[in-house]
């Protein structure tokens, strides 16, 4: 069976868990499991961009729906972009004297940064974008590309019902031996990204 859809996924779980009193609770299940991926998973597969916009005299705006970890922040400019510097929040000030964005934290519920914008600017925020599969939203990245990842995880929620602690162990240590291998598998493409960018400067800086 193919799992590509919130709906799959959860007639996937229904025939692994062979419980027809546990099929009801199988959203519950993906819920829970996806609290749990998104705390344990920094994939590559959880990282977008998004395009922000702040008005003249804020010093900060709403954090894009989904959000659970930054990244980066760039300033866009017409002849490209500037990375912003990432400062504790404790550490950022209260300056009241306005000016062009110089660096930026995440402060609650809100991006945030050193002073109030002297005019709007565009921002582009780097972040980890949470999993949540619904009937609104039926796929996304990780279930595109580790379905077994999702399944498993599932399942494994599904173990204080089962009542069956070997069943429930094999569960879990799938979701374990999953879950490496696609975290092995982002920091061989990690790695692999880092290479490209140093083969140009290693050149550049020998003068060939």
């Amino acid at each position: 069976m193919a799992i590509t859809t919130y709906a799959e996924l959860q007639a996937a779980a229904a025939t692994w868990l062979v419980r027809a009193d546990l099929t009801a609770r199988i959203p519950e299940f993906i819920a829970l499991a996806e609290a749990r991926l998104n705390r344990v998973l920094r994939a590559r597969l959880a990282e977008t961009e998004v395009a922000l916009a702040i008005t003249t005299g804020a010093r900060s705006i709403p954090l894009p729906e989904g959000f659970t970890e930054p990244l980066r922040v760039w300033l866009q400019r017409t002849d490209g972009r500037e990375e912003l510097p990432f400062i504790e929040a404790s550490l950022i000030g209260a300056s009241s004297l306005r000016g062009e964005p110089g660096a930026w934290t995440v402060d609650g519920a809100n991006l945030a940064f050193d002073r109030p914008c002297d005019q709007a600017y565009a921002l582009t925020l780097r972040m980890l974008r949470r999993f949540s599969l619904s009937d609104a939203a039926p796929t996304n990245a990780l279930l595109s590309a580790s379905p077994d990842v999702y399944l498993f995880a599932a399942l494994s929620e599904a173990g204080p019902f089962l009542r069956d602690a070997e069943l429930a162990g094999a569960y879990e240590a799938k979701l374990d031996r999953a879950i490496a291998e696609l975290n092995a598998k982002d920091a061989r493409s990690r790695a692999a990204r880092r290479l490209v960018t140093e083969i140009p400067d290693l050149i550049s800086e020998r003068g060939c």
